[in-house]
């Protein structure tokens, strides 16, 4: 069985290894940010804390508003009062469906669900402090992210089921959506840490590779190495049905070429069958 708190321990020994500060808070908590940022000082921040999933969300609206709106204003003003670059982490889920053939980041804002809103209203509180208070931010609008860790979503869920369970869960199927792999979204954030022309600017995050659910389970099963099965359920209330993103401004301004998806489904799926090689009776 593979847990998230492997991962958990993980990460803290890279990060202890790395000579990084953990300074553990809540981003509700008002002093508290305020404390963290007048004791760091720091020239950038991004800001990844979120209550995600659209269901978790859609059956927590308080808890959503509370870390995704107020923690994101709490943060936000942390940076204006330090003057710090925020780099702001929002999400596909603010256009609801496309509109178009692909969606730029002009393209309309009607969010289907209570992520989706609350990473809009994010986005205004980041645009807000930069008109009133000259905040420098980026913002980074996300499509699908895959690759290792994070378990609980999307292919990585898919690919846990399938080694645990041998078989893979398709919540509808239809749906079509975009996959960008975890390594690209890291150097991309590097890139905004340090790059004047990402400043005061929001930008599509995605990859040439979007697809069916179905189709991307077909693409999946050869990578595994082992027989699955499917296993059909009701798709999630307020899914969006189809995005198609426009990466154009993001490649025109870093250069940006995502991973192609074959290869990080194949890094990925590697990734998870060296953790099932290193457990017990394995």
């Amino acid at each position: 069985m593979l847990t998230d708190l492997e991962g958990l321990k993980r990460n803290r020994i890279f990060v202890e290894s790395q000579r990084v500060a953990i300074r553990v808070g809540d981003i509700t908590d008002r002093q508290k940010v305020e404390t963290i940022f007048q004791d760091e000082k720091p020239a950038a921040v991004v800001h990844l804390a979120a209550l995600t999933g659209l269901t978790r969300c859609d059956e927590n609206p308080f808890l959503a508003f509370s870390i995704n709106v107020m923690g994101t204003f709490n943060v936000v003003m942390g940076c204006v009062q330090q003057k710090s670059k925020l780099v702001f982490i929002s999400s596909r889920e603010v256009y609801g469906n496309s509109q178009s053939e692909r969606t730029s980041e002009d393209g309309n804002l009607v969010p289907n669900n209570t992520y989706g809103l609350t990473k809009l209203l994010g986005e205004r509180l980041v645009l807000w402090a930069a008109s009133r208070h000259g905040l420098d931010y980026t913002i980074l609008r996300l499509t699908n992210v895959y690759g290792p860790g994070g378990d609980q979503y999307n292919i990585q869920a898919m690919i846990r089921s399938a080694y645990d369970r041998g078989i893979i869960p398709i919540m509808g199927g239809g749906q079509r959506m975009n996959f960008v792999y975890v390594k690209d979204v890291a150097k991309i954030i590097g890139r905004c840490l340090n790059e004047p022309q990402t400043s005061r600017q929001i930008f599509n995050v995605g990859s040439y590779d979007d697809m069916t659910v179905e189709e991307l389970v077909r693409m999946l099963i050869p990578h595994l190495g082992i027989s699955v099965r499917t296993e059909r359920k009701p798709m999630r209330s307020g899914e969006t049905l189809s995005f198609r993103p426009d990466s154009s401004k993001i490649e025109r301004a870093l250069s940006y070429r995502p991973t192609n998806l074959a290869d990080g489904l194949q890094e990925t799926v590697t990734w998870y069958k060296d953790r099932l090689s290193q457990l017990p009776n394995n």
